[in-house]
């Protein structure tokens, strides 16, 4: 009889604490600021973006790997629509050849005076191929990109180039690696040959 009493006993004393303490997490919370809403607010939302342990670490992967390549793309729009690389983050998305390649084409189309209008149509769901065992995490993307709207033209006349293919879509194979935290496009080759 005496044990039961002193669980009920420290029952309530625990639920009582606990209410107290989140009533007064509330009221400082509220008093805090000078403004009731956005403390509130401040307070409700740490719970919601904690990490989830059993997120899939393959489909994170392959998520992060896409991050990258769409990333590489989007800035490659940038750099070939402008004509220079000020203010550009390729290199948060691309390195090696990759970064090379596309450097290489930049110094073409500027040393031309060229600059590429539009975008290039990208799939949406490229076959991604994952090797996460061992130190060296990789990826293969394999795409078909349609390029018919991206077209280098001349930068004062707007004339566009004369295309060396009449099927403006095309097979490319990427490589990327993981370091340093991050997923990053280390080569990107676009067969020529090859239609989509």
């Amino acid at each position: 009889m005496a044990l039961s009493k002193v669980g009920i006993s420290r029952t309530a004393k625990i639920r009582t604490v606990a209410t107290l303490g989140l009533g007064a997490t509330v009221l400082m919370a509220s008093c805090g600021s000078g403004s009731d809403a956005p403390a509130v607010k401040k307070t409700s939302v740490a719970p919601a973006t904690s990490a989830s342990p059993s997120a899939d670490p393959e489909q994170q992967a392959r998520e992060q790997v896409l991050t990258a390549y769409r990333g590489m793309w989007a800035e490659q729009v940038k750099v070939y629509g402008s004509g220079s690389f000020k203010g550009s983050q390729l290199e948060k998305y691309a390195a090696d050849k990759a970064l090379a390649k596309v450097r290489a084409a930049a110094f073409y189309y500027q040393s031309n005076d060229l600059v590429v209008k539009g975008k290039p149509k990208l799939e949406d769901n490229p076959k991604v191929t994952l090797s996460l065992s061992g130190a060296l995490k990789s990826a293969v993307i394999v795409d078909c990109v349609d390029s018919t709207n991206f077209v280098p033209e001349n930068r004062k006349t707007g004339k566009k180039s004369e295309l060396d293919s009449t099927s403006r879509r095309k097979v490319q194979t990427s490589k990327a690696q993981y370091g340093s935290g991050r997923w990053v496009i280390t080569d990107a080759t676009i067969d020529k040959g090859s239609t989509c």
